[in-house]
């Protein structure tokens, strides 16, 4: 009877995943769009223009050779780079931003930037080209690079802020937090407080987490944030689905207590859930790097202080009764 109720709610949940991938798509251009966002650090006190050399004749409504518009700046600086000698097999495509002063600065192509450019600099004072020593290629939805520039040699090096070693350890504090949650509240709520039971739920997080990381990082990385909540909604309801099946099948459950690890799964992934929407709004990745080490503090001494404390309560009952 279990197996079956366990096959019926799986089969209704694939179902509706099944729903969700076969949804028509909406073709509108509207929605989040890829960008590429420059960080500009150049020291004195003259005047820039920048824009992207892109490798193709046209991207969105942007194309070469470009007309001029009013909206797009100063027509002197558009002639210029119109008149550039780009490196063979790219283009100027009528975008550009110009800078005033001695300070920071932030270039953002929003709206169909190339996939793979140059970076070109315009001094609208001397006249003088600066350009990027060797392209660069978008690497993700939304793609960001410091840009250093050195006027006195006209040196410029352009790189990425982007290091793996932050995505894995935040990844890892994500996981961290989630299995210590699940198996928290299967041994507080549900009694799965045995080896084996937790060691069963702590396998099945550990796969099914690792794959909606993985996915929830491709499409939010790659796709942009409306196709990844899509892809991330549906593995929501597979990671449900997989780990409700498992438990129906595997987890040994408590003596004299009423199976129920539907309801289990259920409850562990909307708390899982709902904590991972907290900490996203309120707390910075270094405050969830922080907090996953205190989990796993608290995780391993609270049961071993409780530990001991009914421990003493029992030998001072036992004195109590010998006095």
């Amino acid at each position: 009877m279990k197996e079956k109720l366990c096959k019926k709610i799986l089969g209704f949940l694939l179902a509706s995943l099944l729903l969700l991938t076969v949804s028509p798509p909406a073709f509108a251009d509207m929605g989040p769009k890829p960008s590429v966002t420059l960080r500009l650090y150049i020291y004195n006190d003259q005047n820039y223009a920048v824009t992207l050399l892109g490798n193709t004749e046209s991207t969105g409504p942007w194309s070469a050779p470009s007309a001029y518009g009013d909206w797009m700046g100063s027509r002197e600086v558009w002639e210029a780079f119109q008149a550039y000698d780009a490196p063979e097999g790219y283009y100027f495509l009528g975008y550009f931003e110009e800078y005033f002063g001695d300070t920071e600065q932030t270039f953002t192509w929003g709206y169909y930037p190339p996939q793979k450019f140059y970076v070109l600099l315009y001094n609208m004072d001397t006249g003088v080209f600066s350009i990027s020593k060797e392209p660069v290629q978008r690497y993700a939805f939304d793609s960001e690079w410091q840009v250093l520039f050195d006027p006195e040699d006209g040196w410029m090096h352009v790189y990425t802020n982007r290091t793996d070693s932050d995505q894995i350890s935040l990844f890892t504090s994500r996981l961290l937090i989630t299995l210590i949650l699940e198996l928290a509240l299967g041994a507080l709520v549900f009694g799965l407080r045995e080896k084996a039971q937790q060691n069963l739920i702590g396998g099945v997080n550990l796969a099914t987490q690792l794959a909606l990381n993985l996915v929830l990082h491709y499409g939010l990385f790659y796709l942009g944030p409306w196709a990844g909540f899509a892809l991330y909604a549906g593995m929501e309801v597979l990671v449900f689905a997989v780990e409700a099946s498992a438990y129906c099948r595997w987890l040994p459950w408590p003596e004299g207590k009423t199976p129920c690890p539907v309801l289990y799964a259920l409850t562990a992934n909307l708390l899982s859930f709902g904590v991972g929407w907290l900490l996203n709004e309120h707390l910075t990745n270094a405050q969830i790097r922080w907090l996953s080490l205190a989990a796993l503090f608290l995780w391993y001494t609270v049961p071993k202080l409780a530990g001991k404390t009914c421990l003493f309560k029992q030998n001072a009952q036992e004195n109590d009764k010998r006095l």
